[in-house]
């Protein structure tokens, strides 16, 4: 149900993001997306602009886990920088578009991501480390597909809003239910 993040409600510490992409629509970012390159033109929590980073911090912070580093280009850790203070960035490439960017070899990346972690890890142990990224509740979840059928597929889902032709909102009452119910709609927006 948590995709991703998966069994973060198992009793899990801390979460490390490794090899994140920006959300849709973002400058200078590899694989830029949002869930679905085909489907999701925005998502915003609570009002607030969000790509996957933010998705999965917030689902991480509900259940106390805060996010302590990321990987990926230096779009996707700006990203990060804005969700979480204090976060752990490691740029391993250098995006200048959704296609190209200068990549760092295996074994660079490879011993960034360590010596991050292990850093991190340290620090957190330490009980230096980021918060954990915690929403007001209820959350309101804004969606804007790509097309205006989307949209009226999503509707589908009981308390969904229309906002306009491509776009829907609902709320639910805490962060999991949030993220289960954008995955749901999602799912429905399917074009066939």
């Amino acid at each position: 149900p948590f995709s991703m993040v998966q069994g973060i409600d198992q009793g899990v510490d801390a979460v490390i993001l490794v090899g994140y992409h920006a959300r849709m629509g973002t400058a200078n970012a590899i694989l830029d997306h949002t869930w679905s390159s085909t489907r999701v033109q925005n998502l915003w929590l609570n009002g607030r602009p969000c790509g996957e980073i933010g998705l999965n911090a917030a689902l991480c912070g509900h259940f106390g886990a805060p996010v302590l580093m990321i990987s990926g280009d230096q779009s996707a850790n700006k990203e990060a920088a804005e969700w979480v203070l204090g976060i752990e960035n490691v740029v391993v490439k250098k995006a200048s578009s959704r296609w190209a960017a200068e990549v760092l070899p295996p074994a660079v990346t490879q011993l960034m991501i360590c010596e991050g972690t292990e850093r991190v890890v340290r620090a957190f142990k330490t009980g230096k480390a980021p918060a954990p990224v915690r929403l007001e509740t209820p959350v309101t979840v804004g969606l804007e597909f790509f097309y205006s059928e989307m949209a009226d597929k999503a509707m589908l889902m009981p308390g969904a809003r229309r906002v306009d032709g491509r776009k829907i909102e609902f709320n639910q009452p805490d962060m999991p239910a949030a993220y289960q119910a954008f995955r749901a709609a999602v799912t429905l927006a399917l074009r066939i």
